[in-house]
């Protein structure tokens, strides 16, 4: 089985020294052992929280060079702080792949002998092998066996807790959505909100905005009528909002107001800069369907 690795550093990538982690070439060539990669691409390689639209454009550049050489599969070592963000990404910019790109996370560095890394990268290998096409994450949740998940139906982790889950299952589908669009991201102008107590939307300026994502608290609801008045006072501006399972009626808002169900913020915002870059007629109708499986269907 011919696997390539492509090694962007994170806290999987990376050796602890005085307390920090540091990123190591030595850990992607332990990385490499572990998966017996065929050939390894770790010219980029950033702490995940350093990641913005330029390396997203670089990592995605990478794994094309990664599949000239047609492989049984391509494994992503990544940091755990943008993984949801990357696989998102990733996700809509390979949604025509016949390969399977499996992205790999851990809690600590492989010299740690308490990480899941181990645990990620074999079962990573073993996930290869049935040949599943499409964007993957592989993680272990504390306590837990090693889950699959959609790239695009990945939710960040939460600050305090060191696990990740996902919406749905695992199908991955190209629906011929994301066919000829440019991926090469270079304007980030889409607001993303989330609701909390005493929000005052005054704080928000959308001059510069496409558009804004907003997402729910976790029952579905949000404060209706504040966000009306948000929306209302900037109508040219489509606001997009995440209620989860909750289904809200239409005429509960403002015109400019969409309401999306069962999509992750994250791969609403992603997907909406794609949208954006490539200057689709509509970008509501792009939205609303689906691209690769990440709009769960009920």
């Amino acid at each position: 089985m011919k696997i390539n690795l492509v090694a962007t550093g994170g806290t999987i990538g990376s050796r602890e020294i005085n307390g920090e982690y540091v990123i190591s070439d030595e850990a992607t060539e332990q990385i490499a052992a572990v998966i017996g990669a065929n050939k390894v691409f770790g010219e980029f390689k950033i702490h995940s929280a350093g990641v913005g639209l330029d390396a997203l454009n670089m990592l995605r550049s990478t794994i094309e060079k990664a599949l000239k050489d047609k492989p049984d599969g391509v494994i992503v070592t990544h940091g755990t702080d943008t993984l949801a963000f990357s696989s998102s990404y990733l996700a809509y910019a390979f949604c025509s792949t016949q390969i399977p790109i499996v992205m790999c996370a851990a809690d600590s560095p492989l010299t740690d002998d308490e990480s899941n890394g181990y645990d990620v990268l074999n079962a990573a290998k073993n996930f290869i092998e049935r040949g599943e096409r499409g964007v993957f994450v592989l993680y272990k949740n504390p306590g837990e066996m090693v889950r699959i998940h959609h790239g695009a139906r990945l939710a960040p982790a939460h600050l305090h807790e060191n696990g990740y889950f996902s919406i749905g299952d695992r199908t991955f589908a190209d629906a011929g959505l994301m066919r000829g669009m440019d991926f090469e991201l270079t304007q980030s102008n889409v607001l993303s909100i989330s609701p909390y107590v005493g929000i005052d939307y005054s704080h928000f300026d959308v001059s510069r905005c496409a558009a804004v994502v907003h997402s729910a608290y976790h029952s579905g609801r949000i404060n209706v009528v504040e966000f009306n008045k948000f929306a209302a006072a900037n109508p040219d501006t489509p606001m997009y909002l995440i209620t989860g399972k909750k289904k809200y009626s239409a005429k509960d808002f403002a015109p400019n107001v969409v309401l999306c169900s069962d999509i992750t913020k994250t791969a609403l915002y992603i997907k909406l800069l794609i949208g954006l870059k490539n200057n689709v007629k509509d970008l509501t109708a792009f939205a609303l369907k689906n691209a690769c499986g990440e709009i769960v269907e009920r």
